[in-house]
């Protein structure tokens, strides 16, 4: 696997820039045609994903990109890591009857399409909640 790590010195530093800063690179690197994050660490916020129950927050996403077919593994100041495959060779499945929507408030839901009353506006009905979900999965 390819490593890469930039120094970035602009505006504040955080997830959203970060990941935005690593698709850029691996969208321009030779070697991953269609990059696809497979996996990703933010060490300020001890975050990573994919979550792994009892995995080890420092070495288990990195474990779980590389065994996934992790081409490219980027490094943002040593604050956030991203790894990303190649995703050219992938069959395509055509639309997905999911689609993910904000709310007023900036809240984010997993939708389902052909349950939604308007389709840019969540509901109970037809969405969950993405953050904040209790056991049940149910929205609160």
């Amino acid at each position: 696997m390819k490593e890469v790590h930039i120094n970035y010195s602009g505006t504040a530093l955080d997830y959203k820039v970060a990941s935005h800063l690593a698709s850029s690179f691996a969208s321009s690197t030779l070697g991953v045609g269609e990059p696809v994050m497979v996996a990703w660490h933010d060490k300020q916020a001890s975050r990573m994903s994919p979550v792994i129950e009892g995995g080890d927050i420092n070495t288990r996403w990195h474990d779980y990109g590389e065994s996934h077919g992790g081409k490219l593994a980027v490094d943002i100041n040593g604050d956030f890591d991203f790894i990303f495959t190649d995703a050219s060779g992938f069959d395509v499945l055509g639309p997905s009857p999911l689609i993910n929507l904000h709310d007023q408030a900036g809240n984010e839901y997993l939708c389902q399409i052909n349950a939604l009353r308007n389709p840019k506006q969540p509901n109970e009905e037809a969405c969950v909640k993405l953050e904040g979900l209790n056991t049940k999965g149910d929205m609160h």
